[in-house]
């Protein structure tokens, strides 16, 4: 075997074990135990309407919102007081836990390209 080809046969590997060492490390974030809420907390300002409201001169009414995707549409719920910094940590967890399997995939799919190109370059013709 050339000095060339087997530089290309350990960078190959190279790659492999560095795409493991990122699944070892993905794989706690996919293991919590924390509970998740689907979605995106964020802050709504509106105006009511009322033509004698503090909003209708430029000081709009705010709500925190928790926005998520249900049945395919849209939903907005208005947080209660009180459970905003729980909503936020764990839609946080939520988004982090959908990087993570997203991020998993394209690994997955790295690797298997990777394999294929191993096999190749070791595939000998009798």
């Amino acid at each position: 075997m050339q000095t060339r080809e087997r530089d290309r046969l350990s960078r190959l590997r190279q790659s492999l074990t560095h795409l493991a060492q990122e699944i070892v490390e993905l794989v706690p974030v996919l293991m919590e135990r924390q509970p998740l809420v689907k979605g995106t907390v964020y802050e709504q300002r509106r105006k009511c309407g009322k033509p004698n409201c503090a909003c209708a001169t430029g000081e709009l009414h705010r709500t925190m919102i928790l926005s998520r995707s249900q049945e395919g549409r849209t939903r907005l719920v208005s947080i209660p007081e009180g459970r905003l910094v729980d909503l936020q940590i764990m839609t946080e967890r939520y988004q982090r836990f959908r990087r993570a399997r997203a991020r998993l995939g394209q690994i997955y799919k790295k690797m298997i390209s990777l394999i294929d190109e191993l096999e190749a370059a070791r595939r000998q013709e009798p």
